[in-house]
Protein backbone atom coordinates (compact mmCIF):
# COMPACT_ATOMS: atom_id res chain seq x y z
CA UNK A 1 0.00 0.00 0.00
CA UNK A 2 1.82 3.21 -1.30
CA UNK A 3 0.75 6.47 0.70
CA UNK A 4 0.44 9.40 -0.82
CA UNK A 5 3.31 12.04 0.11
CA UNK A 6 0.50 15.50 0.45
CA UNK A 7 -2.16 14.23 2.68
CA UNK A 8 -3.48 16.04 5.66
CA UNK A 9 -6.79 16.65 7.05
CA UNK A 10 -7.92 18.76 10.35
CA UNK A 11 -11.78 19.00 11.67
CA UNK A 12 -14.08 17.54 14.18
CA UNK A 13 -14.98 13.70 14.48
CA UNK A 14 -18.17 12.19 15.57
CA UNK A 15 -18.71 9.14 16.55
CA UNK A 16 -21.36 6.79 18.33
CA UNK A 17 -21.94 3.07 18.61
CA UNK A 18 -23.96 0.18 20.63
CA UNK A 19 -21.06 0.04 23.74
CA UNK A 20 -22.19 1.24 26.63
CA UNK A 21 -20.37 4.88 27.62
CA UNK A 22 -16.55 4.63 27.94
CA UNK A 23 -16.60 2.20 24.91
CA UNK A 24 -14.20 -1.28 26.43
CA UNK A 25 -12.43 -0.95 22.14
CA UNK A 26 -10.62 2.41 24.14
CA UNK A 27 -9.15 0.37 26.49
CA UNK A 28 -8.32 -2.72 24.85
CA UNK A 29 -11.17 -4.65 25.53
CA UNK A 30 -13.97 -6.42 23.90
CA UNK A 31 -17.54 -4.70 23.28
CA UNK A 32 -19.88 -4.24 25.62
CA UNK A 33 -22.31 -6.51 23.88
CA UNK A 34 -20.24 -8.70 21.59
CA UNK A 35 -20.96 -6.97 18.27
CA UNK A 36 -19.35 -3.52 17.25
CA UNK A 37 -21.77 -1.43 15.42
CA UNK A 38 -21.64 2.63 14.79
CA UNK A 39 -20.89 5.34 12.97
CA UNK A 40 -17.75 7.48 12.45
CA UNK A 41 -18.47 11.19 10.77
CA UNK A 42 -15.22 13.27 9.99
CA UNK A 43 -16.09 17.08 9.23
CA UNK A 44 -13.16 18.39 7.60
CA UNK A 45 -12.43 21.89 7.88
CA UNK A 46 -9.34 21.93 6.02
CA UNK A 47 -7.64 19.27 4.50
CA UNK A 48 -6.18 17.94 1.16
CA UNK A 49 -5.06 14.71 -0.78
CA UNK A 50 -2.76 14.46 -3.21
CA UNK A 51 -3.22 18.18 -4.35
CA UNK A 52 -6.80 18.36 -4.32
CA UNK A 53 -8.57 20.44 -1.28
CA UNK A 54 -11.22 19.06 1.05
CA UNK A 55 -11.99 22.00 2.76
CA UNK A 56 -16.01 21.49 4.63
CA UNK A 57 -16.75 18.40 3.02
CA UNK A 58 -17.80 15.40 5.01
CA UNK A 59 -17.13 12.06 5.13
CA UNK A 60 -18.75 9.05 7.13
CA UNK A 61 -18.56 5.26 8.05
CA UNK A 62 -21.08 2.56 8.72
CA UNK A 63 -19.76 -0.49 10.31
CA UNK A 64 -20.54 -3.65 11.77
CA UNK A 65 -18.49 -6.29 13.25
CA UNK A 66 -19.34 -9.68 14.48
CA UNK A 67 -16.81 -9.10 17.48
CA UNK A 68 -14.23 -6.57 18.46
CA UNK A 69 -12.77 -4.83 15.38
CA UNK A 70 -9.30 -5.62 15.16
CA UNK A 71 -10.77 -9.40 14.44
CA UNK A 72 -11.98 -8.24 10.95
CA UNK A 73 -14.88 -9.62 9.17
CA UNK A 74 -16.69 -6.21 9.34
CA UNK A 75 -19.31 -5.03 6.82
CA UNK A 76 -19.55 -1.22 5.75
CA UNK A 77 -20.24 1.39 3.81
CA UNK A 78 -18.81 5.12 3.13
CA UNK A 79 -20.63 8.13 2.71
CA UNK A 80 -19.89 11.25 1.67
CA UNK A 81 -20.91 14.70 0.70
CA UNK A 82 -22.81 15.50 -2.53
CA UNK A 83 -21.13 18.37 -2.91
CA UNK A 84 -17.76 16.99 -3.49
CA UNK A 85 -16.83 17.76 -7.09
CA UNK A 86 -15.21 14.23 -9.61
CA UNK A 87 -12.05 15.60 -8.51
CA UNK A 88 -12.93 15.58 -4.52
CA UNK A 89 -14.77 12.12 -5.16
CA UNK A 90 -11.92 11.00 -6.65
CA UNK A 91 -9.29 11.76 -4.18
CA UNK A 92 -11.78 10.58 -1.08
CA UNK A 93 -12.26 6.89 -2.44
CA UNK A 94 -8.21 6.78 -3.05
CA UNK A 95 -7.66 8.54 0.35
CA UNK A 96 -10.05 5.99 2.43
CA UNK A 97 -8.66 3.25 0.85
CA UNK A 98 -4.91 4.17 1.25
CA UNK A 99 -4.39 6.31 4.19
CA UNK A 100 -4.92 6.17 8.30
CA UNK A 101 -7.01 5.63 10.20
CA UNK A 102 -9.67 5.11 6.97
CA UNK A 103 -8.00 2.27 5.94
CA UNK A 104 -7.39 0.36 8.95
CA UNK A 105 -11.13 0.13 9.15
CA UNK A 106 -10.93 -1.05 4.93
CA UNK A 107 -8.42 -3.33 5.61
CA UNK A 108 -10.74 -5.07 8.45
CA UNK A 109 -13.79 -4.94 6.15
CA UNK A 110 -15.07 -8.32 4.44
CA UNK A 111 -18.00 -7.00 2.75
CA UNK A 112 -17.19 -3.54 1.71
CA UNK A 113 -20.07 -2.16 -0.08
CA UNK A 114 -18.33 0.92 -1.74
CA UNK A 115 -18.98 5.04 -1.61
CA UNK A 116 -22.54 6.32 -1.29
CA UNK A 117 -23.24 10.18 -2.34
CA UNK A 118 -25.42 12.52 -0.02
CA UNK A 119 -26.82 15.30 1.91
CA UNK A 120 -25.20 15.93 5.23
CA UNK A 121 -27.14 18.11 7.67
CA UNK A 122 -24.52 19.01 10.33
CA UNK A 123 -23.19 21.20 13.01
CA UNK A 124 -20.29 20.91 15.46
CA UNK A 125 -21.11 22.62 19.40
CA UNK A 126 -19.39 19.75 21.35
CA UNK A 127 -21.05 16.74 23.02
CA UNK A 128 -24.30 18.94 21.40
CA UNK A 129 -22.95 18.30 17.91
CA UNK A 130 -26.11 16.27 15.29
CA UNK A 131 -25.68 15.06 11.92
CA UNK A 132 -28.17 13.80 9.84
CA UNK A 133 -28.99 12.52 6.44
CA UNK A 134 -32.22 13.03 5.14
CA UNK A 135 -34.35 9.74 5.25
CA UNK A 136 -30.88 7.79 6.47
CA UNK A 137 -28.79 8.87 9.66
CA UNK A 138 -30.07 10.91 12.59
CA UNK A 139 -27.59 11.34 15.19
CA UNK A 140 -27.72 13.83 18.52
CA UNK A 141 -24.73 13.75 20.79
CA UNK A 142 -25.72 14.41 24.23
CA UNK A 143 -24.14 15.17 27.34
CA UNK A 144 -24.15 11.80 29.89
CA UNK A 145 -26.34 12.51 32.71
CA UNK A 146 -25.78 11.45 36.36
CA UNK A 147 -28.51 9.00 37.48
CA UNK A 148 -28.84 10.05 40.89
CA UNK A 149 -28.72 14.01 40.50
CA UNK A 150 -29.34 13.63 36.77
CA UNK A 151 -26.77 16.51 36.35
CA UNK A 152 -24.38 16.15 33.46
CA UNK A 153 -21.77 13.86 33.57
CA UNK A 154 -18.22 15.22 31.91
CA UNK A 155 -15.67 13.30 31.02
CA UNK A 156 -12.68 13.13 28.79
CA UNK A 157 -10.15 10.28 27.31
CA UNK A 158 -6.46 11.23 26.13
CA UNK A 159 -5.45 8.78 24.47
CA UNK A 160 -1.80 9.61 22.55
CA UNK A 161 -1.61 6.80 20.91
CA UNK A 162 -5.53 6.61 19.21
CA UNK A 163 -5.79 6.41 15.19
CA UNK A 164 -8.67 8.26 14.65
CA UNK A 165 -8.12 10.79 17.73
CA UNK A 166 -6.02 11.35 20.70
CA UNK A 167 -8.00 13.68 22.88
CA UNK A 168 -12.19 12.28 22.79
CA UNK A 169 -15.14 13.92 25.05
CA UNK A 170 -16.99 11.14 25.86
CA UNK A 171 -20.91 11.28 25.82
CA UNK A 172 -23.73 9.48 24.43
CA UNK A 173 -26.76 9.80 22.19
CA UNK A 174 -30.20 11.52 22.40
CA UNK A 175 -30.83 10.17 19.08
CA UNK A 176 -28.86 7.40 16.85
CA UNK A 177 -30.15 5.60 14.02
CA UNK A 178 -29.17 4.67 10.75
CA UNK A 179 -31.14 2.91 8.21
CA UNK A 180 -29.61 2.51 4.49
CA UNK A 181 -27.38 0.94 2.07
CA UNK A 182 -27.82 -2.26 3.17
CA UNK A 183 -27.07 -1.33 7.00
CA UNK A 184 -29.37 -0.18 9.78
CA UNK A 185 -27.94 0.84 13.02
CA UNK A 186 -30.14 1.96 15.90
CA UNK A 187 -28.57 1.96 19.60
CA UNK A 188 -29.79 5.61 21.03
CA UNK A 189 -28.63 5.98 24.54
CA UNK A 190 -25.50 4.51 24.24
CA UNK A 191 -21.81 5.74 23.91
CA UNK A 192 -20.68 8.78 21.64
CA UNK A 193 -17.88 10.81 21.24
CA UNK A 194 -16.72 14.13 20.06
CA UNK A 195 -13.20 14.43 18.68
CA UNK A 196 -11.01 17.70 17.39
CA UNK A 197 -8.89 15.19 14.74
CA UNK A 198 -5.74 16.07 12.75
CA UNK A 199 -4.29 13.40 10.56
CA UNK A 200 -1.10 13.60 7.83
CA UNK A 201 1.48 11.12 6.98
Amino acid sequence: MTQSENYRLKGHLLGACNCAWGCPCNFEEPPSFGTCEGVYLWQVDSGHYDGVELDGLVISEVSKFPEAIHLGNGTSVYLVDERATEDQRQAIESMVRKEAPFSVFIDLTTQFMGFRYVRFQVTIDGINSHATIPGKLDMHLAPMKNPVTGEDELATLNKPTGFTSQIQELCTTSAFKFDGEGLSVDFPGKYAEFCPFEYSN
